[in-house]
């Protein structure tokens, strides 16, 4: 194990930051410019962004701090921007989504074991964790300030919590999608994984598992572009001759954020096929450059492949 140390970095003024950039090698051709995003978008956050600009480490090196002969701060802010775009687009497609899934499961729970079902711990799989599930669900009832949940406190007073169209509209996409996830029944799941374009629930869970996660790195405003997924979509075989292997042997989808984005248009192409949005993204992403389109993880004829025709 290697040896630990003590931070000693101090805090740096703008006008050190912007000093360092110049020293290091970056183009500004307007400090205003560059003192303005550096002051609201911060130095450490754009650091991300150029990285990708500076020249290859030495062997010793971790990083080079040392940028490519013609890099601008235009081109960072142009990069951050992109990505802004993207969490937008990103954001817009999983919120569809989300909402498909919900309308989906409490369609099917609500007619196959009624308005309450939630409330039969046999219905689902949660084991112990079950009390917890409920418990969360019945805090955020209790402080909703929502009128339909308001509504059904002052009207009835059996069962004590509102049906399951009310209550699933309280929950997050992660909750939601563990709700989802732990639905005994098999054959409900697949009806709603059809419905939604999905083949069978193991893919269903995997994909909202995986759209939950990303769309918490967007609620944080996180970075997108070039970023390595800590949770992978599953393998959609319908959807396979579109999407990119981690190796040879077809073991598991790569971990950029290409193949998410293949998901999402295959599954809007479903609910709304007059949809706009693969033309909208597509608009956007001809805006890269293919270096920077390879690290998200877009194969060189993503062009030819069949969700993008």
């Amino acid at each position: 194990m290697s040896r630990r140390h003590s931070f000693a970095k101090p805090a740096t003024t703008i006008e050190d930051q912007l000093q360092r950039l110049v020293a290091r090698g970056m183009i500004i051709s307007d400090p205003d410019l560059a003192r303005r995003w550096l002051s609201t978008v911060s130095y450490y956050r754009l650091g991300a962004y150029w990285l990708s600009f500076e020249t290859p480490p030495s062997s010793e090196q971790t990083r080079s701090r040392r940028f490519k002969d013609g890099t601008r701060f235009e081109d960072i802010i142009d990069l951050y921007v992109f990505d802004r775009k993207l969490r937008l687009l990103v954001t817009e497609a999983i919120e569809r989504n989300e909402i498909a899934l919900r309308c989906a499961w409490v369609y099917e729970m609500a007619n196959a074991y009624g308005p309450h079902s939630y409330l039969d711990a046999n219905i689902f799989d949660f084991g112990l964790g079950y009390a917890k599930k409920l418990a969360k669900l019945e805090a955020r009832v209790a402080q909703s300030n929502e009128t339909f949940i308001k509504h059904y406190l002052r009207t009835y007073d059996d069962p004590v919590l509102p049906p399951l169209w009310a209550v699933s509209e309280l929950m997050t996409l992660g909750e939601l999608s563990q709700w989802v996830a732990h639905t005994r029944d098999r054959k409900l799941l697949k009806r709603i994984a059809i419905a939604l374009g999905l083949p069978i629930h193991e893919t269903l869970t995997g994909t909202f598992e995986t759209l939950s996660y990303v769309r918490n790195i967007c609620a944080h405003h996180g970075r997108l572009w070039n970023r390595a997924l800590v949770k992978r979509p599953p393998v959609v075989k319908r959807y396979r001759h579109s999407l990119v292997m981690s190796d040879d042997k077809g073991s598991g989808l790569d971990n950029k954020l290409y193949n998410v984005l293949v998901l999402l248009v295959c599954l809007l192409s479903r609910q709304s096929p007059d949809s706009s949005y693969r033309m909208r993204l597509v608009a956007l992403l001809a805006t890269r450059t293919s270096a920077q389109l390879s690290q998200m993880g877009f194969p060189k004829d993503w062009q030819h492949r069949p969700v993008w025709t």
